[in-house]
């Protein structure tokens, strides 16, 4: 939901405007991306309750190919609220609904029973408490014995079983990078040696590391070592942006592009994104003015 007031008050009623309800979550914004770029799609995700009722409906005006597997709990709703008379922003974020062992193994059903096979999952979004932190790692497994490769975007205790079970491409921030261990110097080049590392062990064919407004650093086992930044642009809401890094760089790969474009590219949509309301990418002559202003450092 996306809401907006006057000014915040810490001591008295704050009173809001809802000003739009859009579907969201870390995988349906990227599969929300991914169609509008062009790629055929399909979304799966556990929905229950008034609000999962709500987001089915949503996705269904949106024209979204999706599989909703029924849970029994409530799906979360979270809110992006911003100030108007400063134009600060909260993105208010809630746990997930609790997902019960039968229902989060109909997920892995599902992903099983597609067909014909498709040749990009992507996992994005945090795994709900009651899921057990190797769930993911095992959804990665099955994709393996399908020859599908692996996009994530994740965080928390599943990241790194994921990582181990080895994945084709892998968006972290900062606060991954040091819950994976990393803790020596925050320059370009210590930090693209640790990545380098990883990539190395098979975590990753393509690892990204975003910086925020300092961009973000990639390493692949192609031997690309980058840093990309992008153009200053005016921050209208951070919601989504990652979830556009993530849409345009897989949609670059899926269609064959150099990962160094598609890197540049996934720079370019983080900072689009953060530039214009809502949590879509919907512009796409301003992400290519965007691109046009990206700085990269190989």
């Amino acid at each position: 939901m996306f809401a907006s007031t006057e000014r915040f008050y810490d001591d008295s009623k704050t009173r809001c405007q809802i000003n739009s309800r859009a579907p969201g979550g870390g995988g349906i914004n990227v599969a929300r991306n991914l169609r509008r770029l062009g790629l055929d799609v399909c979304a799966i995700f556990p929905a229950g309750g008034h609000h999962g009722d709500l987001l089915a409906q949503l996705l269904s005006a949106d024209g979204l190919p999706f599989q909703r597997i029924a849970i029994a709990n409530e799906t979360t709703q979270n809110i992006a609220l911003s100030e108007l008379s400063t134009g600060k922003a909260l993105h208010l974020v809630f746990p997930g609904a609790v997902v019960l062992p039968d229902e989060w193994q109909r997920c892995i059903d599902a992903i099983d029973a597609l067909s014909p096979a498709p040749q990009m999952l992507v996992i994005s979004g945090s795994l709900p408490p009651s899921i057990p932190a190797p769930f993911f790692a095992d959804v990665i497994r099955h994709c393996h014995q399908r020859s599908i490769k692996v996009v994530l975007d994740t965080s928390g205790p599943a990241l790194q079983p994921a990582l181990e079970a080895g994945v084709f491409f892998v968006k972290l921030n900062r606060e991954d990078f040091t819950a994976l261990g990393y803790n020596g110097p925050d320059t370009p080049k210590d930090r693209l040696k640790a990545l380098k590392k990883m990539v190395d062990d098979g975590w990753a064919e393509h690892l990204v590391l975003t910086l925020g407004p300092n961009g973000a650093l990639l390493a692949s086992r192609s031997g690309e070592l980058m840093h990309v930044t992008p153009p200053p642009v005016t921050v209208v809401s951070h919601a989504g942006a990652g979830d556009s890094f993530v849409s345009v760089m897989t949609c670059k790969l899926f269609q064959g592009k150099a990962v160094a474009e598609a890197f540049s590219y996934g720079v370019a949509a983080a900072a689009a994104a953060i530039s214009t309301p809502g949590n879509q990418l919907e512009d796409f002559d301003w992400l290519e003015r965007v691109h046009a202003g990206v700085t990269r450092r190989i």
